[in-house]
C-alpha cells in the first residue's frame, strides 16, 4: 500500500543568534536548525491530505508539462498552475477539453510517451477564422526548430506558447503578431515552413 501525505505548514518564525558578518547562507543554515528544534517541542496546527499513491512534486507541475489523469487515464498537457486556488492545475486533453484539478489527481506521462500525438491544432472551423482562440496546441517554428507548445489563454493580451516536453521547465514564447505567423497546426506544416524559410 502506498499513500502520499500532504502536510501544509504555517510559516514558521524563529529567532537566532550568530556572529556579525554571517553569510546569508550562514544565517539559513541557523534557521533551519532552530526550525527543527522548534517543531520537534511543538508541531504548529496544520492542514493535511491523505492521496492514493504518489503526488507528483512541485517542481514537476509546470506548463508544457505532459501528464494524465489518474481517474481516466487520459494524457493532456498543463497549460496554467494557479496555487492557491481550489484545483490549480490547469490541463488540456485531446486538443480542446479544459479540465481543473489538484496535484493528486494527475501523474507524469511515460517518457516514451509520443508528444506529437498530444498535438492536436485547431478545429477545423477554427482554422477559417485565421486565429488561435482559448487553449490550443501546435508547432512553434523558432529558426530551424520546430517546437511542440501548448499556447495558453491570453494574459493582458499576450498570449504564450509553452515548449512541450517530458522535462518541461515552463519556458515560453510571447506570440505576437509577427511571431503567431511561426504557429502552425501540424508538424508537415510547420516542416515547409521552416525549409522554405
Amino acid at each position: 500500500m502506498k499513500k502520499t501525505l500532504t502536510f501544509q505548514l504555517p510559516s514558521i518564525s524563529v529567532e537566532i543568534s550568530g556572529k556579525e558578518g554571517l553569510t546569508q547562507e550562514e544565517l539559513r543554515q541557523l534557521g533551519e536548525k532552530a526550525v527543527v528544534k522548534q517543531l520537534t517541542k511543538k508541531f504548529p496546527r496544520y492542514q493535511w491530505s491523505i492521496t492514493e499513491g504518489t503526488v507528483m512534486k512541485d517542481e514537476d507541475v509546470v506548463c508544457g508539462r505532459p501528464v494524465k489523469l489518474k481517474s481516466t487515464g487520459e494524457s493532456g498537457i498543463i497549460y496554467e498552475v494557479k496555487p492557491g486556488t481550489k484545483y490549480p492545475v490547469r490541463i488540456l486533453v485531446d486538443g480542446d477539453k479544459e479540465l481543473q484539478c489538484t496535484q493528486a489527481a494527475i501523474d507524469k506521462v511515460s517518457k516514451k510517451a509520443s508528444i506529437d500525438k498530444l498535438i492536436k491544432g485547431r478545429k477545423e472551423w477554427e482554422k477559417s477564422t485565421g486565429e488561435w482562440l482559448g487553449v490550443r496546441t501546435g508547432y512553434f517554428v523558432n529558426g530551424h526548430d520546430i517546437l511542440p507548445v501548448v499556447i495558453s489563454a491570453r494574459d493582458r493580451g499576450k498570449m504564450k506558447a509553452y515548449i512541450v516536453d517530458h522535462e518541461a521547465k515552463g519556458s515560453f514564447f510571447h506570440l505576437t503578431a509577427s511571431t503567431i505567423l511561426r504557429l502552425f497546426d501540424t508538424k508537415s506544416e510547420a516542416e515547409n515552413y521552416a525549409f522554405i524559410n
